[in-house]
């Protein structure tokens, strides 16, 4: 049998693998600061470790979940999980222990897999987990991915392009976060559309990970620069460093990368101070706007580079609308027109188009779109309401087709690229004894996009929580990313007719 014929119909990661590692074996797969895989050692390391999974229990449809910062044995655990036919579940490592016990209790894995930062953390969370996740073993990533002696490997199993290739979770507005399930089919269409958007240049690009890698932006884009023999050079998912990120890439030679709005506005403010000798032949943005000044800056500091912005969402496999370089300044605040192979439309709250002009939801159809939530059948029915893909994401269009994004159904605030949901923070604080009522709302930050703002109407004017007290209440609760950045004191709050908190009016004035 041509095994890497039989998996090319079916199978495309494990397939480009399976190619390079035989034209390029000396290329460079991941690149992490002292840490080099070529593709020939990629391709070992997955089947050694695919072989050490195999033996601690892990079948075709068992879910392998992995609690880990960026690192060069990130992908290699994530393809050796699919090698198996099995299902990898990268987890937001900035959670608290108990957010990751529930998503472990609802995914039930068969493995946990954790850097060394981050084992605690997970073995807290797999002893706090509800069902047979407590069963699950527990594997040091490190240990998991290194290379070794050869020995036995298994045969990989080829696996139909319907079939589940990843659980990537996302927060909802009650604090339970939702796994929304992502098949081969999934991934392949989003690797064929950025492969064309970002223009690769097969086995020549060195593509810069600069977010973590457990978000779909990320995932998508190691996925890509495998199936085209890029090298991904993988920085650290902590503390950015605008000009440890330039050094890199001039050392490197990286031609593509993405990164959030945030982030550029301080490369673009480094590289200024500090020129380094960059090659970027294409930038990407998404998660955030970008202002007209940062992308006239961005447009003066790259010259040579082409450009895209990104809207979507884990659920669409973060594809559905971009806005292309040209369109970028011509259509300033636009996310975009439609993806190829995306259907969208724009409805009101009984599923009837909206006119151009006026605001409704965007919802989706393609072959980017998730099949469903894990193990959640009502989230499932109500987010494909109708037939299509509820966004959450309220739009306008204008003649020509571009999307503007107007407000968000589900009231999220975008912080650094990190979605936080209001409703989730505004249920842990209320339970502060300070506390009588409490609203979140988001506020603009030049350097973050926004950032929350708790709200508070206290039980007592004499005994006023502080911003100290109620960040402290909440750390270990929540992601400390989530924890407010200010806190406004009210007497009471203002209210509809209808008695429901005007968060307009809050946003006003915060």
């Amino acid at each position: 049998m041509d095994l890497e014929f039989e998996l090319s119909r079916t199978h495309l990661p494990i397939a480009g693998v399976y190619r390079h590692a035989r034209q390029l074996p000396d290329r460079p797969a991941m690149i992490a600061e002292d840490t080099t895989i070529t593709y020939g050692e990629f391709l070992v390391r997955i089947q050694q470790a695919a072989a050490r999974l195999a033996a601690a229990g892990v079948r075709r449809g068992d879910r392998v979940a992995l609690v880990a910062g960026n690192s060069a044995e990130f992908p290699v655990v994530t393809y050796a999980t699919n090698y198996l036919g099995a299902i990898t579940v990268p987890v937001n490592f900035r959670l608290a222990a108990g957010e990751i016990a529930y998503i472990l209790g609802n995914c039930e894995p068969t493995v946990v897999v954790a850097d060394a930062e981050r084992a605690d953390t997970a073995r807290t969370a797999l002893a706090e987990a509800q069902g047979s996740a407590s069963e699950a073993a527990f594997m040091d990533l490190l240990e998991l991915a290194a290379a070794g002696e050869e020995g036995d490997v298994p045969d990989p199993v080829v696996c139909d392009l319907g079939d589940d290739q990843a659980i990537m979770y996302t927060s909802g507005t009650t604090g339970r976060p939702k796994g929304a399930v992502l098949s081969y089919s999934n991934f392949l269409a989003t690797t064929m559309r950025s492969s064309a958007s970002w223009a690769y240049v097969p086995g020549k690009d060195s593509v810069l990970i600069a977010s973590p890698m457990f978000h779909i932006a990320a995932f998508n884009v190691v996925t890509t620069n495998i199936a085209n023999a890029a090298a991904s050079v993988i920085t650290p998912s902590t503390g950015f460093d605008a000009g440890y990120l330039l050094d890199v890439m001039e050392a490197h030679d990286v031609s593509r990368t993405f990164m959030v709005p945030a982030q550029w506005q301080l490369i673009v403010d480094e590289q200024r101070r500090k020129p380094r000798s960059v090659s970027l032949k294409f930038y990407s943005w998404g998660a955030a706007p970008a202002t007209e000044a940062l992308l006239t800056a961005m447009g003066e500091t790259f010259p040579e580079a082409s450009s895209q912005a990104a809207f979507g969402q884990t659920e669409t496999t973060a594809g559905g609308v971009s806005l292309s370089h040209e369109d970028s300044l011509r259509k300033l605040g636009s996310v975009g027109l439609p993806d190829r192979n995306y259907s969208i439309r724009v409805v009101d709250s009984q599923m009837n188009d909206v006119p151009r002009g006026e605001v409704g939801e965007i919802v989706y159809r393609g072959p980017g779109v998730m099949s469903r939530f894990w193990n959640n059948e009502a989230a499932t029915a109500e987010a494909f309401a109708g037939g299509w893909f509820h966004s959450g994401d309220l739009v306008r269009q204008d003649e020509e087709g571009f999307l503007y994004v107007v407000d968000r159904v589900k009231d999220m605030i975008i912080s650094g690229g990190e979605n936080i949901y209001c409703a989730e923070l505004e249920n842990v604080i209320a339970w502060h004894p300070k506390v009588a009522e409490v609203a979140v709302v988001g506020r603009s930050d030049e350097k973050w996009g926004e950032v929350p703002v708790a709200v508070v109407v206290p039980h007592a004017d004499d005994d006023v929580p502080t911003l100290e007290e109620i960040r402290k209440f909440c750390d270990g609760k929540l992601a400390r990313y989530k924890l407010p950045k200010d806190i406004i004191i009210r007497e009471a709050f203002p209210r509809s007719g209808t008695g429901k908190i005007q968060k307009t009016v809050l946003r006003q004035e915060v």
